[in-house]
């Protein structure tokens, strides 16, 4: 993870702001999926964004998915007199019951060329599809998806929705704009992906029983010989706001890496051939890497803590120095990672252009301890309910966000 970062930094940064296509007779059909699960909290949200979507009706095509016993939902989306544009499909009741295959159900159903993936509380910026229609007219073929950026219009709500974005601003303002420079595998976000849909079927679509099955489509387009690029648009979600809320969404992320790994290290051999080492060594650091990392981080915090601790206490300077070169070597890598870990918070930061979180970016470390928490429920999960859908509650911030201005308003403001 460490070398990772460092590649991200030194990878130079520009911000290149994509030209949407603006000529209406050049824009194809474009498919918009939306799974929904339990989400009546941010329906008139959902329904403002994608009406604020600034694209031809005609062209548009937007599918809202929703599973047949939630009945809640159902209601809800009968309730509302949607545009033609608009279609519902219910999911037919199945095992196991999650977003990729509510994806993969809907995908059979797509008219449009190009496919994208929102969420319930997603606000898309109005011009999003039109810049990824030009993107994909200007690229090669072989450039079968592009990532635009997740942002939260929540950011400073409070101590946990800081750390939650500086996390995504690593991901999306460092890491992945460096692997995509370097044409590396990618793991996805998991909405704001395009997808040309031709490939996206060749692929085989989503893996239904992989929880975060946007980090392994990454990867398998990788292994099939597409690339996937990054758009420089944003897309604006919600910050979770509440630890537990958190915590079961986090534990599903690190459960869906643990699955992801394994699936592609079946054949190591065999996967080095298809993306390289350098291919190999991005699915070690961005996927097993966080979990272990994230897991083994309290034991190596101690260690590290009681190895200095200790030998502050001793008389002796050779003593003082460290006990050996390997325990200097191995406490030193430690604190290396944290100071990268930290250097790159600071640097995607301000990229987004953020400055003055130096509190939030002191305790990052405390966080971590979190994600540690995290972890430990996910492998207990991966060991004995492997493929749950831990479900993510949304509306729970203070603010929304208007979708034509961009600008957070209270929840409480008409």
């Amino acid at each position: 993870m460490i070398w990772l970062r460092v590649m991200a930094l030194n990878e130079p940064y520009a911000h290149r702001r994509q030209e949407p296509e603006r000529d209406d007779a050049k824009l194809p059909v474009y498919s918009i999926l939306v799974p929904l699960f339990r989400e009546t909290a941010v329906l008139p949200q959902l329904i403002a964004a994608l009406g604020s979507i600034h694209y031809p009706t005609e062209k548009l095509d937007i599918k809202l998915i929703i599973e047949e016993k939630d009945l809640a939902m159902r209601q809800a989306i009968a309730a509302i007199k949607f545009p033609r544009h608009f279609q519902i499909l219910v999911v037919p009741s199945g095992r196991p019951q999650t977003k990729p295959r509510a994806l993969n159900y809907a995908l059979n159903f797509a008219r449009g060329s190009l496919v994208t993936i929102y969420d319930a509380e997603d606000i898309p910026e109005p011009m999003q599809l039109r810049m990824a229609v030009k993107a994909f007219a200007d690229l090669p073929k072989s450039i079968a998806c592009l990532q635009a950026e997740l942002g939260f219009y929540n950011p400073n709500e409070n101590w946990l929705t800081r750390q939650f974005t500086i996390e995504y601003a690593v991901l999306f303002k460092l890491i992945l704009p460096g692997l995509a420079a370097d044409f590396l595998p990618l793991p996805l976000g998991g909405t704001s992906n395009h997808f040309r849909k031709d490939v996206l079927q060749a692929v085989g679509g989503w893996d239904p029983h992989n929880v975060t099955e946007d980090a392994d489509l990454g990867f398998r387009l990788a292994r099939l010989g597409y690339h996937t690029s990054t758009l420089d648009s944003t897309t604006y979600e919600e910050a979770n706001t509440a630890l537990r809320n958190w915590l079961q969404q986090r534990a599903r992320w690190f459960k869906g890496f643990l699955q992801t790994w394994l699936v592609h290290m079946r054949r190591p051999l065999a996967l080095i051939e298809e993306v390289g080492v350098a291919g190999f060594m991005t699915l070690q650091a961005s996927v097993l890497g966080v979990v272990i990392s994230a897991a083994l981080y309290p034991l190596f915090l101690a260690s590290t803590v009681y190895h200095i601790a200790s030998a502050a206490f001793q008389k002796d300077a050779m003593t003082f120095a460290f006990a050996s070169l390997a325990e200097a070597f191995y406490i030193g890598l430690f604190m290396l990672g944290l100071t990268v870990m930290i250097y790159s918070g600071a640097v995607a930061l301000k990229r987004k252009g953020i400055i003055g979180w130096w509190l939030a970016l002191a305790s990052m470390p405390v966080y971590w301890l979190l994600a540690s928490f995290a972890a430990w429920i996910a492998i207990w999960q991966f060991a004995f309910n492997p493929f749950h859908w831990n479900k993510t509650r949304h509306g729970l911030s203070r603010f929304v966000l208007r979708p034509k201005t961009n600008t957070p308003i209270s929840r409480a403001e008409p």
